[in-house]
């Protein structure tokens, strides 16, 4: 009885399986580590997997850095145009969000919300609900739980679309930590650079300068914020929390920058092209030029602004309409 086919087929496989492996025992110098064909084949398949490891890893790590450009680069510094919403903390007023909603673009805005801290789906929902009384064409908030997330443009691309962004209260560090030199950053002077309005309230006011406070009471801590608004240092809570010597201390560092102290209740609407800005709100915005010796108190020119003032940033850099003494600002500031 002849054998079937079948049964031919895996005796001759069977032969040939046999024939390699005593061809590659022979082969073998006694006393090799990999003397063992399995042995070789576990090694071949981990130097495979770590091929393919670091291949993936250095296409994702390029797919990231020309996804997101260099921040550094002039066409990401680019700022013509677009508005800044700059407030103090604090409870808001509504003629402030409504601001806001109107530089967005009204009923035909598109707002992005982005928390100054780490939220879970039902943070970032109430998020969501804040703005959601207002008649707009949509609301998402950006969340990233990592940097690598901030890079991902799946993460961000709802700034691609929006006319409106709204950093929220909590630590400015955090909001640096997470998004400081990623794309979303480039995306957010992007915004800018296309007419929206960027807002933002006590730590989302105070990332909007590049030199940034931090922290500290009266001796300040910096980092490094956004740089949406040019030659200027942003401090919130101003007079509620008598931070004029916190800011003073940061102009002794940066005597070219211009200080903005905003105090609670109130925001600086600010034109990033053409460096007009007006007060809106309930208290005012202190503003601070270093002239001369930063340290002498003659050497500040001093500019108390109130709701509904407009001036210009050029006029102040140049001392226009400084108050005539100095010492009866700091007695409302300090209540000498």
């Amino acid at each position: 009885m002849s054998t079937p086919p079948k049964s031919r087929w895996r005796q001759l496989a069977n032969s040939w399986y046999h024939r390699g492996v005593a061809s590659l025992l022979a082969c073998q110098q006694p006393g090799t580590w990999w003397h063992v064909p399995r042995r070789r084949i576990v090694c071949w398949g981990c130097a495979w997997l770590m091929t393919v490891g670091v291949g993936v890893y250095l296409r994702a790590e390029i797919h990231r850095r020309v996804a997101r450009m260099d921040h550094d680069s002039p066409v990401n510094q680019t700022r013509s145009g677009g508005t800044l919403l700059i407030a103090g903390g604090g409870q808001l007023p509504e003629m402030i969000r409504q601001r806001f909603i109107e530089l967005a673009g009204g009923n035909g805005a598109h707002i992005v919300v982005i928390p100054a801290e780490a939220t879970d789906a039902g943070s970032r929902q109430q998020y969501r609900e804040a703005w959601s009384r207002y008649p707009v064409k949509s609301i998402d908030v950006l969340y990233a739980d990592s940097r690598t997330a901030a890079d991902d443009p799946a993460v961000s691309e709802m700034l691609e679309t929006a006319t409106g962004v709204w950093l929220g209260g909590g630590t400015q560090t955090w909001l640096t930590g997470s998004y400081g030199r990623t794309l979303v950053e480039t995306r957010l002077k992007q915004v800018l650079g296309r007419n929206g309005v960027i807002g933002g309230t006590s730590a989302g006011a105070a990332v909007m300068s590049r030199v940034m406070i931090a922290g500290g009471r009266d001796k300040p801590t910096m980092g490094r914020g956004f740089d949406l608004i040019p030659n200027a240092v942003i401090d919130q809570h101003f007079v509620k929390r008598n931070r004029f010597r916190r800011l003073q201390c940061v102009l002794q560092q940066h005597p070219q920058l211009i200080g903005f102290g905003i105090d609670e209740g109130t925001a600086l609407q600010y034109a990033v092209e053409s460096g007009h800005f007006q007060v809106l709100g309930q208290s005012c915005v202190v503003a601070c030029v270093a002239a001369g010796t930063p340290d002498a108190r003659a050497g500040y020119h001093l500019q108390f602004l109130n709701p509904g003032d407009e001036f210009d940033i050029e006029r102040l850099r140049q001392g226009e309409g400084v108050p005539p003494a100095f010492t009866d600002l700091e007695s409302v500031l300090f209540g000498e």
